[in-house]
């Protein structure tokens, strides 16, 4: 990105998140800090979307680079040599009127869902290890909570690469299983909350 296009969209960004926090209610908060995370955001059609920090930045990164001649819904090739050639595709929106009910309600059950998800933590070995010893640490960054893992799940020597890595390697491995059950306790509790609720 050129930094006449990351100016811009620092100056977008400001501008547009000023106006949202303003203007529009808030849709979700911050469980920790209690902080607005989400708002309600009523667009030039009438239709209401929840809007974060994150799709405010993605509107101001793409505004400004369409405004310098860069196009950021499609990955650049040959056809698009001429800057401006190419039509900005419309995409889904999925983040629709319906979330703004659930949203709030996932935040409130965060804990509860990864609860479910995460059971005993017997599945999870490494993580439970990792989260044991990170409990601990002071300071993350210097307490090499990694290394003291990897010699409690494996033995050897302190700080070993071998084990270390070994204990890394396992631990994105549970973590990716650990995230697709997160997906499916929220996914339960949202189309159960539906049935109950009468909306399905």
């Amino acid at each position: 990105m050129s930094d006449d296009v990351a100016q811009d969209a620092v100056l977008l960004f400001a501008k547009r998140l000023g106006e949202i926090t303003s203007r529009c209610e808030v849709a979700a908060v911050s469980v920790a800090s209690r902080e607005p995370v989400a708002w309600q955001y009523v667009r030039r059609d009438g239709e209401t979307i929840v809007v974060d920090r994150q799709r405010i930045q993605y509107w101001a990164v793409r505004d400004a680079a369409a405004a310098n001649g860069y196009r950021l819904d499609v990955a650049p090739d040959d056809v698009d040599a001429t800057a401006g050639a190419q039509v900005i595709r419309g995409l889904p929106h999925a983040d629709k009127l319906p979330t703004l009910a659930v949203a709030p309600c996932l935040a409130a059950n965060s804990g509860a869902i990864f609860r479910t998800a995460w059971g005993d933590g017997s599945e999870y070995p490494a993580l439970r290890t990792l989260l044991h010893f990170a409990s601990e640490a002071d300071d993350l960054g210097r307490s090499g909570v990694i290394g003291k893992a990897a010699h409690a799940l494996y033995g050897g020597p302190r700080n070993s690469s071998s084990r270390v890595q070994r204990a890394r390697d396992t631990a994105v491995r549970e973590w990716r299983d650990l995230t697709v059950r997160l997906d499916a306790v929220r996914d339960e509790m949202v189309y159960r909350s539906a049935q109950v609720g009468g909306i399905a």
